[in-house]
């Protein structure tokens, strides 16, 4: 019967079938209304978008668009508010349709309830009525709602945030250092923009500021507020005061409530007059790394304090539940105690960071103390004025990332906030891919100059180099004024073995009568094979200092032929050199016009891809050499016995000059080990650059010995031969017994 009607209405109107199956398609809407598994309270999104303020006006915002999935909180310029439930001017809430509660916010005992939703149009504040939503109370005073699309048929619909009295919208500063007869600090009131109510209290107790003049240097800061005139009244409503801003008033429960605004200057702050948590794991019913928020902490990296002002603290936060920490996009994770360094801070004041390594994934959740370190201003040593905070719990999670389950740290720590770093890995081994740094100023016996590392743009992983021979960082104290600076770094810990990968060390500066007294950002490290170290060095967190070499030897020059024991006489040139490897010098390289700064100081070995080469002994010409002016050898090398030689250096240029018109005089000694070093000057022309021979003295493909064969016992070595540089890396077959040179270098 019903289907014939409904055939019949169909052939009758086009605009009736419309109406109808509309009536029909609402009337048969079921809404289900599903139990989420997890607690909503401490699995929800925070919705801080001032536009959604009742007392906000103009504005087209429309939430039929947003795609809703989940539970919120509600916001305004970061303080918890929540849905108006009552009528909502007509275009407020940065929209056209306010939204509003149409009933009352439920208690905490009633768990999950479902409430409808009214938008004001002209004279009836419910004539729109959206879709309804599910609300719940959450312990801390606060709401979190399961906001769902609005009724598509409204025309610009959004939720409204309540804005008003500001006795219910405060930010609640429990900051024991403001107090008046706190001192030592210099913390400055960054942060308030004057559109914020705050409450001061003291340990939880209620307190206010002080109606009388305060000294300076106290409450925390250098330059003290204080109120210059008495606190109102409740009757009296809002006031205004003289340093205070722009409003106080009196509240009910004997308390105060002030907007502050920000200093005119630093350090200044608010003046107020004058046990470790435990974390209780038993809610967690679900795997932290799937149930997490992602907590954007930009501008939580360490950096000197004195770079920019506080303005986070986490005693502010209402920390509920599993964060990821973000920096600039990146996974980041709470730094370890080891990153401690002078003047830090990460957005605030107090620094916190993590004690203990964090965990692996095989671990599960552990449980880490957290410590804040902060200036003390009567002096400028750091990482000593510690401070225990409250516990945390971590996680290692696949994917390599951490989540933690963050708590509000104790009011007793001055503005403290969680830091975050970013530890990536490289797609690169940094062994095999490093700058040289052959500074000989940073050498721990140099003892002039005011170099500064802060002033260098650091880039990548550096090997460290003390006149060509690879050379570490001290492990141990540095005298002042050495390493050509006044304030010498060394490494705060032993350096790692190959099986540790890249490792973390602290940084410290000697200064005075404390080898530590400075901390500087920290470094990351690895061991090579062939007995050498790389770093990662940053720019240091202070002027004058620098990072020092230990001109320790630790590792000799790749030459696979030469076998020579490890004593280094002094000033012997033979081991005190630097290597150029430079391919470009060949005498059949052509195309370049590199340069040579060759100063004279210096002694020079010549290598081509490891092999030993030397210079020629007949003229070369123009034009090769990878540059435009040649520089041959006039004379024939010197041997063994004759020791230091002086010998011509020709500069050939151009068709009508001859071979040697233009000439230097440099030094050249053979060494042990066949191959020579010579003391390079600098040339007499621009474009022009010493020449490699492109014959090798002797070739080293397919050099094959035992060890067994050799005038002397392998136990008499100095080293064993498999330990040797270049056994790993230029296609060498090295083992205890037998090693064996198979050469893929391209022939010279």
């Amino acid at each position: 019967m019903f289907s014939s009607l409904l055939r019949a209405l169909l052939s009758a109107s086009g605009i009736l079938c419309i109406l109808l199956f509309n009536v029909i398609q609402y009337t048969s809407k079921i809404i289900v209304v599903d139990t989420p598994s997890y607690d909503p309270c401490s699995n929800y999104t925070s919705l801080d978008q001032s536009w959604r303020g009742t007392n906000e006006t103009g504005g087209s915002n429309c939430d039929i668009y947003t795609n809703w999935n989940g539970w919120y909180r509600l916001l305004y310029n970061g303080m918890s508010t929540q849905m108006p439930e009552s009528c909502v001017n007509v275009s407020r809430c940065g929209t056209n349709i306010p939204l509003w509660l149409s009933g009352s916010h439920p208690q905490i005992s009633d768990g999950i309830v479902t409430r409808g939703i009214c938008g004001n149009s002209g004279s009836d504040c419910c004539y729109s009525r959206s879709n309804p939503i599910q609300v719940k109370a959450c312990p801390g005073n606060y709401y979190v709602y399961r906001l769902v699309k609005p009724t598509v048929s409204l025309p610009m619909p959004a939720y409204c945030a309540a804005t008003g009295d500001p006795c219910y919208n405060y930010t609640a500063l429990d900051q024991p250092w403001r107090s008046t007869n706190a001192t030592g600090l210099r913390i400055c009131d960054a942060r308030f923009n004057g559109n914020g109510w705050y409450r001061l209290l003291y340990n939880g107790m209620n307190i206010r500021m002080p109606e009388s003049c305060t000294n300076y240097y106290s409450c925390g800061t250098y330059i003290t507020f204080w109120l210059n005139g008495p606190h109102p009244q409740i009757s009296d409503g809002i006031v205004t005061r003289q340093a205070c801003g722009s409003g106080i008033k009196a509240c009910p429960g004997n308390y105060y409530v002030y907007e502050f605004v920000k200093p005119n200057v630093c350090n200044a702050a608010y003046c107020s007059v004058s046990s470790v948590s435990t974390v209780n794991t038993a809610n967690i019913t679900s795997d932290p790394c799937s149930v997490y928020r992602n907590f954007s902490s930009n501008g939580r990296n360490p950096i000197p304090y004195y770079y920019y002002s506080s303005v986070y603290d986490d005693t502010l936060v209402e920390w509920n539940g599993w964060y990821r920490l973000y920096l600039q996009g990146s996974s980041a994770q709470i730094p370890e105690l080891h990153w401690c360094s002078s003047y830090m801070a990460c957005g605030g004041y107090a620094a916190l960071l993590l004690e203990g390594p964090h965990p692996l994934p095989e671990d599960g959740i552990v449980t880490r103390d957290i410590y804040g370190f902060y200036p003390d201003t009567s002096g400028s040593k750091q990482c000593i004025k510690n401070s225990r905070s409250n516990p945390i719990q971590v996680k290692a999670c696949p994917g390599n990332y951490y989540v933690y389950r963050l708590v509000k740290p104790p009011v007793s720590l001055p503005m403290p906030t969680y830091c975050a770093v970013v530890v990536d890995t490289p797609s690169y081994d940094p062994c095999s891919n490093y700058t040289s740094l052959d500074q000989s100023w940073r050498g721990t016996n140099e003892t002039v100059g005011y170099n500064c590392d802060r002033s260098t743009n650091w880039n990548g992983w550096y090997r460290l180099l003390y006149n060509g021979m690879s050379t570490q960082m001290p492990e141990s104290c540095v005298n002042v004024s050495r390493c050509g600076t006044d304030v010498p770094l060394w490494l705060s810990g032993s350096h790692p073995q190959i099986s540790d990968g890249i490792v973390t060390r602290g940084i410290c500066g000697n200064y005075g009568s404390d080898c530590c007294f400075f901390r500087s950002f920290p470094i990351r490290v690895k061991a090579c094979p062939g007995n050498y170290y790389v770093y990662e060095f940053v720019k240091t967190i202070f002027c004058y200092s620098a990072y020092c070499n230990s001109n320790i030897q630790t590792a000799r020059p790749p030459v696979c032929w030469s076998l020579v024991p490890s004593v280094t006489p002094t000033g012997d040139p033979c081991y005190n050199y630097t290597a150029l490897d430079q391919p470009w010098r060949v005498t059949n390289v052509t195309g370049l016009w590199i340069c040579d700064g060759f100063t004279g100081n210096g002694w020079y070995r010549l290598l081509y891809y490891g092999m030993n080469i030397r210079m020629p002994e007949n003229c070369t010409t123009f034009d090769s050499c990878g540059t435009f002016v040649t520089v041959w050898l006039n004379g024939s090398h010197p041997q063994i016995s004759d020791g230091i030689v002086t010998r011509q250096a020709c500069e050939s240029w151009w068709r009508y000059h001859g071979c040697c018109d233009y000439s230097v005089s440099i030094r050249v000694k053979a060494c042990p080990g066949n191959y020579y070093v010579y003391e390079f000057v600098r040339t007499n022309f621009c474009p022009g650059a010493y020449c490699a021979a492109r014959n090798l003295p002797f070739q080293a493909r397919n050099l094959s010995f035992q060890a067994r064969n050799l005038p002397f016992q392998s136990r008499d070595l100095p080293f064993q031969a498999c330990n040797l540089p270049f056994c790993h890396s230029k296609n060498v077959t090295c083992n205890s017994q037998h090693l064996t040179c198979h050469s893929a270098i391209p022939s010279p």
